[in-house]
């Protein structure tokens, strides 16, 4: 299967329509997706996004219940995830699963923000394996890759399929169910082969602190348990103050807000094991069911009940996303 599925993904440089010539170089002409602050998938496979900006707001910290990969092209970012900055150069790919917090941080430059999103149905993804390949690894793998940077032929590969499987969104025609498929494969196939067979050719330049990893390790292994400020710089030996400013620096978000975040990606996938909605809490360190449903309904405009109706609804996991902006969608 997987050898069919990358032949086919090869005839599908053939088939592409271009817009014009660049000094003898065939340049395909893209869509620019209109931005939404969308933060949950409605597809139940995939969804890709080429964006293409001047100006641009930033999102603030947040999680999906979905995969994703984010191709960066131009523009002056810093992306932050789970208490790591990473400055980005062009050509860069982000690989986010389903439990990091994060957000890219935009700064100001005259040059175009670009770059390629691609959300993945965990699901999907999983039902695109094999028994000897799993696509998965490289956002559930311990030692995963959060960044790739890639030689110029790597870049140019992993540009070259997203720039096909995007413009098989609009492809009406013999083909339209499989090229695709085909070409999802072929590209996550070569990120896990990047992500653990290859070399990188220059080392990411990623902003950290000793202390900060410290802290979200501990938060991530004690979530069920009572975590406060002062709990923490007791156990660190350290000030509140200092431990709430270099938090706050190195997450982009406040060490209560962080927890809370945590807790609740913990207790969304508790409900989709199976484990019933009122005693989630006890299992997630909330005082009581009361503050647990104000902090799920505050977080993501519903409450446990309809989120899990809404994904038996959807007989899918990872098409949720949440983020703080987007309060009040219809999922």
């Amino acid at each position: 299967m997987m050898i069919l599925a990358m032949g086919l993904a090869n005839i599908a440089h053939y088939r592409l329509r271009w817009k014009y010539y660049d000094k003898g170089v065939k340049i395909m002409a893209k869509r620019n997706n209109d931005y939404s602050t969308r933060q949950h998938m409605e597809r139940t496979d995939y969804e890709l996004f080429y964006y293409k900006h001047k100006q641009f707001k930033n999102v603030s910290l947040h999680h999906h219940d979905f995969f994703e990969v984010y191709y960066f092209v131009s523009g002056e970012v810093e992306y932050q995830i789970e208490g790591r900055n990473y400055h980005l150069f062009p050509g860069d790919i982000i690989l986010v699963n389903h439990k990091e917090l994060h957000q890219a941080v935009i700064g100001e430059t005259e040059k175009n923000y670009e770059r390629y999103v691609l959300w993945i149905n965990k699901e999907y993804l999983k039902s695109l394996s094999s028994r000897k390949t799993d696509l998965t690894r490289c956002f559930l793998d311990k030692n995963k890759k959060t960044l790739l940077r890639m030689s110029m032929e790597n870049q140019q590969l992993l540009r070259g399929i997203l720039d096909k499987l995007h413009a098989e969104e609009t492809h009406r025609g013999f083909g339209e169910d499989l090229l695709p498929k085909a070409l999802l494969m072929e590209l996550m196939v070569e990120l896990n082969r990047m992500s653990f067979e290859e070399e990188e050719t220059l080392p990411p330049q990623i902003k950290k602190n000793q202390l900060i990893d410290s802290v979200i390790s501990y938060i991530n292994e004690h979530l069920e348990e009572e975590i406060s400020m002062d709990d923490l710089a007791s156990h660190f030996y350290i000030s509140k103050y200092h431990l709430s400013r270099e938090f706050k620096k190195y997450t982009g978000t406040t060490l209560y807000r962080y927890v809370v975040q945590k807790r609740l990606i913990k207790a969304k996938g508790l409900i989709l094991e199976g484990q019933p909605i009122t005693s989630v809490y006890e299992n997630c360190g909330f005082g009581d069911y009361s503050n647990f449903f104000r902090a799920f309904k505050n977080e993501y405009g519903i409450t446990p009940k309809e989120f899990l109706s809404v994904m038996a609804d959807r007989e899918n996991i990872g098409l949720l996303g949440t983020v703080e902006d987007n309060k009040g969608l219809s999922f």
